[in-house]
């Protein structure tokens, strides 16, 4: 039987971690909500209010620096580097019209949501602290 979108993503994001001023790991989620995805759909299907700051960014923009190998990168650096890519792929593979949401200010929570082939909405979302 093949995965979920959900197990897929889980599976994916397993051990990786999202770097702020705190670390904190990708969780993913499934939404049963279909047309449009809006900043204000993504404020009330996350839980956020009307009124919180949102920013949106690409996918690619997102993933830049943990999927970017750097010359003085160790092995568990690379490795890393291999999961975040490989993340990104899974993305693009299972899930369309792509869109990162950035809620809130200082405490900020990330939304990466798509749209699966069922038509609902998929992702990860995770924490940044941005002082």
């Amino acid at each position: 039987m093949a995965q979920t979108i959900e197990q897929a993503l889980h599976a994916a994001a397993q051990g990786l971690l999202y770097q702020s001023e705190t670390d904190q790991p990708l969780e993913p989620f499934t939404w049963a909500e279909q047309g449009e995805l809006t900043a204000e759909k993504v404020r009330a299907l996350g839980g956020h209010s009307v009124d919180a700051k949102v920013e949106e960014t690409t996918l690619d923009a997102f993933f830049e620096a943990p999927t970017a190998e750097k010359d003085w990168h160790g092995a568990a650096e690379k490795a890393s580097v291999q999961k975040f890519r490989a993340l990104v792929k899974l993305i693009k593979d299972r899930l369309q019209e792509i869109k990162v949401f950035r809620i809130g200010e200082t405490e900020v929570t990330i939304h990466i949501v798509g749209r699966t082939p069922q038509g609902n909405w998929a992702g990860l979302t995770t924490t940044a602290v941005e002082t």
